[in-house]
């Protein structure tokens, strides 16, 4: 480039005056339109370059977080076992409802609530070969009343609502193994389908093997409790069952466990001294005389249960 322009300039210092300038004006136009298309073709290189680049790598896009790694919610560690308060005895209540064959409690649909005749009778014999004293719920809350003692291995043995199974099952079992039993009655259900009569009610009385308690007139839930229905429910019960057992009856048991401190209260002010509700426990104090503890029992031998 440098010789053509040298040759170029030596060309031009050899002409005139007039032709130089015409020259000199040829010379501007030509190095414009030279230097017009040098930009053209770089603009359109330059083009070219961002058009492939804005193929071939795409932009990033914003960076999604990342998802955090889930931290477990920690196992809260064990509350230590709130230290009784008052007088208390280790007496276990375990409770039943239905006691028959397990194909019939298949048939009727009653397997939640039922315990196979067969296995019950292994689980009295269980209580009466280890040394168990079976005692009423009035002993035991008379016991936590006056800070009393009860026999060494002392159980007591409940059923509730008054299935007519208890009668036709569960008392023959009790009679063989001479163990005192409790019976939960819904007094309005005596005589219906599936429940005792006050018949049979009479006869297990007169066994000296049961004690009763108010359980309501209809199994009504207190836990719901307009204060004249309950009234009615629990008076009416407590009524019937004195009138048909001769027994005094101030011990009342909680229909489907539910109780509430209104209902408590009106208990209390209705002349019982106990009531026992469905929470899990052993340990009976006379801190809660009104909602004493009891073991539900299932078809398994009571040493599964701890006994």
């Amino acid at each position: 480039m440098d010789e053509i322009l040298g040759e170029f300039f030596a060309i031009l210092n050899s002409m005139g005056k007039h032709k130089k300038s015409l020259l000199a004006l040829f010379l501007f136009f030509f190095l414009g339109f030279a230097a017009l298309l040098f930009y053209k073709k770089d603009l359109q290189k330059s083009t070219a370059e961002k058009k492939v680049l804005a193929i071939n790598v795409s932009p990033s896009p914003t960076p999604i977080p990342p998802t955090p790694t889930p931290t477990p919610t920690p196992t809260p560690e064990p509350t230590a076992t709130p230290v009784p308060k008052g007088y208390c005895l280790n007496v276990p209540v375990i409770f039943y409802h239905h006691i028959q064959p397990q194909q019939m409690a298949k048939d009727k649909g009653q397997t939640s609530i039922s315990v196979d005749n067969g296995m019950f009778d292994l689980q009295m014999g269980y209580l009466s070969s280890h040394g168990y004293a079976a005692i009423t719920v009035k002993q035991l809350v008379d016991a936590l009343i006056g800070h009393s003692g009860v026999p060494a291995k002392s159980i007591a043995i409940t059923f509730d609502d008054g299935y007519k199974d208890n009668f036709e099952n569960a008392f023959p079992v009790l009679q063989k193994y001479h163990l005192t039993a409790n019976l939960m009655l819904a007094t309005g259900l005596m005589g219906g389908p599936d429940y005792l009569s006050w018949d049979q009610v009479k006869q297990m009385a007169g066994s000296g093997l049961f004690y009763f308690t108010d359980h309501t007139w209809s199994h009504y839930s207190l836990g719901k409790g307009d204060p004249a229905k309950i009234k009615f429910e629990v008076d009416t019960a407590r009524d019937q069952i004195q009138q048909h057992t001769g027994q005094t009856v101030n011990i009342f048991t909680y229909p489907y466990g539910t109780f509430t401190p209104q209902a408590i209260s009106f208990l209390q002010q209705d002349g019982f001294v106990g009531a026992f509700s469905t929470l899990p426990g052993t340990l009976q104090c006379d801190s809660f005389l009104m909602t004493l503890h009891r073991t539900r029992i299932g078809n398994a031998q009571l040493s599964a249960y701890g006994f």
